[in-house]
């Protein structure tokens, strides 16, 4: 507090310098607003808010009056911790209306920037203080006493998302209440409809729910504002892999394999696709690519049914002697091997991977 004091006290009286010329008090009133200060550079806070309420009661738009009270609940705040809540929302409710008033002046002067500069953090301060505070009462398992913290919070900024989604996730995790939990994504962005966040949430909200149609409409639509986005492009491709239209999906992930090649996951994922096409040289293509990036006994096994599908001998024991050689326990390997050899007749290849097989245990 003493930090806060200093600062306070030396913006003050380079703003007390302006603040007649800017609104004038009567007499008592004056007298009321110069008690305060005293008191305030005395740490005396309960007197200084007394007297900065009889400042206001006759001059309701007094901003430094706003803006002490403003500091002394912030202060109160931090130190009743019970009250944490109702004494940020004050300071909050005193920083925002002075705000308003120190804004309006004509010509603001350098002294007061600094001051709008110094209430907006406080301001966001408190925000911060009372959001937390649901967290907290969340992660305590006090859910009512959370919910009703980031109703407030949201109305005391309502370009936030976080204490809206955080609802959101409340009665959508907690509470199991599916219905509610889309009202709010959906009032979020009947009030806000091309903010990002939202977008992506509902996108989110409706793939988990395998509403991939209505999914794939907030993510596209998110794709315009995020264009390079890989996450939002792999979601954009799963909604499409799901409701099979496997062309769109190959589309969006080819975007995103251009932006992140060395990519397993994006390899997989085009794979698999390619696979539901039943397009066997691309599955191939992308089943080289992961085997050159890792030994994995799935893809070996995928590639070398392929090319016994395709009679493509020569490479099936190309791979099958690489599945061998990486695992040299795998009886898989050395039987498509014996196979690929007896197709193309080769009897040296045959009789030696016999061998391996039978020494096996």
């Amino acid at each position: 507090m003493k930090k806060l004091i200093i600062i306070a006290v030396t913006l003050l009286i380079l703003l007390s310098a302006c603040s007649t010329a800017r609104q004038k008090l009567n007499p008592q009133g004056n007298v009321d607003f110069k008690t305060a200060n005293v008191y305030y550079a005395q740490k005396d806070v309960e007197k200084a808010e007394l007297y900065y309420n009889k400042v206001l009661t006759a001059n309701p738009d007094h901003a430094i009056a706003l803006r002490r009270l403003g500091d002394i609940n912030l202060h109160k705040g931090e130190i009743f911790a019970s009250k944490s809540v109702e004494f940020n929302k004050l300071a909050n409710e005193y920083y925002t209306k002075a705000l308003a008033i120190t804004e309006a002046f004509p010509e603001i002067t350098d002294e007061e920037k600094l001051a709008i500069r110094d209430m907006k953090k406080r301001k966001e301060s408190t925000w911060v203080r009372i959001f937390q505070k649901g967290d907290a009462e969340l992660k305590a398992g006090n859910t009512k006493d959370a919910m009703d913290i980031f109703e407030l919070v949201h109305e005391l900024d309502l370009n936030r998302p976080e204490p809206m989604i955080q609802l959101k996730n409340i009665y959508l995790k907690e509470l199991k209440d599916d219905v509610k939990a889309e009202q709010i994504l959906l009032s979020l962005i009947e009030d806000d409809p091309e903010k990002l966040i939202y977008l992506q949430e509902l996108g989110a909200f409706y793939y988990n729910k395998d509403n991939f149609t209505e999914a794939v409409k907030y993510f596209e639509r998110a794709r315009l504002q995020i264009p390079l986005d890989l996450d939002n492009l792999m979601n954009i491709s799963a909604c499409y892999y799901e409701l099979k239209d496997y062309d769109k999906a190959m589309a969006t992930t080819n975007v995103a394999m251009e932006l992140d090649p060395s990519s397993t996951e994006l390899i997989e994922n085009a794979r698999n696709i390619a696979a539901s096409k039943k397009d066997t040289d691309t599955s191939i293509k992308y089943l080289k690519q992961l085997i050159e990036r890792r030994d994995n006994e799935a893809d070996y096994m995928s590639i070398v049914g392929l090319f016994l599908e395709k009679e493509d001998y020569p490479q099936m024991i190309t791979y099958a002697e690489k599945w061998y050689n990486w695992d040299k326990t795998n009886k898989y390997s050395v039987q498509y091997l014996i196979l690929a050899a007896q197709k193309m007749k080769n009897k040296s290849l045959e009789s030696k991977y016999a061998a391996i097989y039978k020494a096996m245990p």
